[in-house]
């Protein structure tokens, strides 16, 4: 595992945590635009719980889909410690048990 490794690592587990971040602060505007795309679908008219069902399930669509991704990237980003401490280890001359 080199340096360059490592780094990219640390960038992918940013951009995870960040997009996990956003779906889930944004679930609710991401939800009801989804559900008036639906309601300009049916025709502008439809009974109020079926679009607040819609709107309800979609914006809990985002916000399980941004925890997963936030929680990949919080995991990763533990593993990427480990593998850079144990990287730098190595690198000052320690040997690998």
């Amino acid at each position: 595992m080199t340096h360059e490794h490592i780094k990219e690592l640390k960038i992918l587990n940013a951009a995870l945590i960040i997009g996990g971040l956003v779906l889930m602060f944004l679930s609710v505007t991401f939800g009801t635009a989804i559900g008036d795309s639906w309601l300009d679908g049916v025709g502008g008219m439809a009974d109020t719980s079926n679009y607040e069902r819609i709107v309800d399930t979609q914006t809990n669509n985002f916000v399980i889909i941004g925890s997963i991704l936030f929680g990949a990237g919080v995991l990763t980003s533990l593993g990427t410690y480990y593998l850079s401490a144990r990287y730098i280890k190595l690198a000052d001359g320690e040997k690998e048990e």
